[in-house]
């Protein structure tokens, strides 16, 4: 958590939104191009294959931010940095 302004920020959940905002983006426009241009039922198809995919995908991702305990995480790191 970062203070800026007096204002607790959580940065590492401002990146993750931004990443999932991205994806999302990433996956719609690919889906609706495969469904609006795709000829045959195989696009289609394709579409709600990778759809699914990225649902549970993103659940997998969103399940394993919340099992990250960060001050364990945090104290591995410092831990790398000191000389042997």
């Amino acid at each position: 958590m970062v203070d800026i302004v007096g204002i607790q920020v959580n940065i590492g959940l401002i990146i993750l939104l931004i990443t999932l905002g991205v994806f999302i983006w990433y996956s719609f426009s690919i889906i609706y191009h495969l469904i609006r241009f795709g000829i045959g039922r195989g696009p289609k198809i394709a579409a709600l294959v990778f759809f699914i995919g990225s649902i549970i995908l993103s659940s997998a991702i969103i399940g394993a931010y919340n099992q990250i305990n960060w001050s364990e995480l945090s104290q591995y790191i410092q831990n790398l940095n000191r000389p042997i």
